[in-house]
């Protein structure tokens, strides 16, 4: 049934080609390139280790000094304890970046740019690198809802994952950021799981642990993905007990992971030594967690990033839980373990509105989960009767209006970086420009505040 599904499954396939070919309109009709606008802000910092690696030879960033200001204000290095030179970011983006990185050194060469590693033909095929792992994830998520779902189940949810939600402005305005890297990692991830579960052999291991690596030196904390092949599969005490005996008689294939996973994640503990001596090194110095007071109500809900906010189609994802059938109850558990676990984590960093930043973009990776109950809402719906239907649909259509309004609207700085309150919010809602009163209405926060936990005013 499932290969059939897959063979069969000509809406979502078309559903895939579609927002592939609006991803690649969108990111040639907003070319930031032209401008030298993509590298910029965190991305210098993702992506500094190529053209240090590859042009200048030199990891320790020596060389930052000698370069014209207009670059070496691209290379935003920190200084360990020892004085030596260090990016704050790791360098898993780097890897996924560097075959494109590549094809624009080589751009640059053959058409004249400046080979500098900053020139346009680099930033250009930087956000072609998002567009074309945005494709590899929804590709594999493809695969992974055809498992369980009809193919026009399967084709909504892409749909609405990538119109109706902020992955859309992270693939596009600004691509190179981490997350829609991240979205197709997850997206991988979850496919290999269940295949793991189905089928434990050391192939799948090697993959399975290859991937979590590179997860895990994209963003560190989302090594918590590794409890999605842990736990799937588990849906009462018996499932638990039996997912144990499983575990205990793989532990072959479990050592294959664990070794596959250091082999992913060597770059970083290789750089990490030899820029600073040490085997790990935590890059991101005075910043960190505040666990014991995680802002979740704001981070789902306030004006400033609110998650429900500014993507309410992910409300159906999570109604989507009480909607799984039979058959999609082992995978309940995990999903909603993950999404809690993570949720509580994401919101505790000291930062928890992220910066400048369209939504709660550090939720974008779960998006590949919780394609899963949102299909079930979505069947659920489509199952009953016409009104049913089309109050679903209607929902979809108003959700992607709202969201690409306002894609369009933080593109333009009507909706504030970081600075939205419930009247700012309001004042610009589906407006296309600010009212002359917009300063007052907005409210920045206080960084310096934030850092040690204290309130934000």
């Amino acid at each position: 049934m499932e290969s059939q599904r897959i063979y069969n499954g000509k809406i979502s396939f078309s559903a895939v080609f579609l927002i592939l070919l609006v991803l690649l309109w969108m990111t040639f009709n907003i070319s930031k390139w032209r401008k030298l606008e993509v590298i910029r802000n965190d991305i210098t910092q993702y992506y500094a280790y190529l053209p240090a690696a590859f042009i200048y030879h030199d990891l320790k960033f020596n060389y930052v000094n000698e370069l014209p200001e207009s670059l070496g204000a691209k290379t935003w290095t920190l200084h360990s304890q020892d004085g030596s030179r260090i990016l704050k970011m790791p360098l898993g983006l780097s890897l996924l970046y560097l075959p494109f990185f590549l094809i624009g050194h080589l751009h640059a060469m053959l058409a004249g740019f400046p080979a500098t590693g900053y020139s346009q033909p680099y930033e250009m095929w930087l956000c072609i690198s998002s567009v074309f792992y945005v494709f590899v994830g929804l590709w594999m998520l493809r695969k992974t809802l055809l498992k369980f779902f009809e193919d026009a189940v399967a084709g909504l949810v892409l749909l609405s994952t990538v119109f109706a939600t902020n992955l859309l402005y992270y693939a596009t305005t600004e691509g190179a950021m981490s997350h829609a890297y991240s979205f197709s990692l997850f997206s991988v991830f979850l496919y290999l799981s269940i295949k793991w579960n189905e089928s434990p052999g050391h192939k799948n291991s090697v993959w399975l642990g290859l991937a979590g690596g590179l997860i895990s030196i994209v963003r560190p904390s989302n090594i918590i993905v590794f409890i999605i092949p842990l736990l799937l599969g588990i849906s009462d005490y018996r499932g638990l007990k039996e997912k144990g005996r499983c575990l205990f008689q793989r532990w072959k294939e479990i050592v294959t992971m664990a070794l596959s996973f250091f082999l992913a994640i060597s770059p970083q503990l290789l750089y990490w030594k030899y820029a600073t001596g040490d085997w790990i090194y935590y890059s991101y110095q005075d910043q960190g967690f505040f666990f014991s007071q995680p802002q979740i109500v704001n981070g789902l809900f306030s004006y400033r990033k609110g998650w429900l906010v500014y993507t309410p189609l992910m409300s159906l994802s999570l109604l989507g839980f009480f909607f799984m059938r039979e058959e999609l109850k082992k995978l309940r558990p995990v999903i909603l373990i993950f999404f809690l676990l993570n949720t509580y984590i994401v919101l505790s960093w000291w930062c928890w509105w992220y910066g400048g930043c369209f939504g709660m973009r550090p939720l974008i990776e779960s998006y590949a989960l919780l394609a899963i109950p949102m299909a079930a809402f979505f069947e659920y719906c489509l199952k009953k009767s016409w009104w049913m239907k089309s109050a679903l649909l209607t929902m979809i259509l108003l959700f992607t209006t709202l969201n690409c309004i306002q894609t369009w609207q933080y593109r333009k700085a009507i909706i504030h970086w970081d600075s939205m309150t419930r009247e700012s919010y309001w004042a610009v809602f589906l407006r296309f420009k600010s009212p002359e009163n917009y300063s007052q209405l907005i409210k920045e926060p206080d960084y310096k505040k934030a850092m040690v936990g204290e309130e934000l005013y």
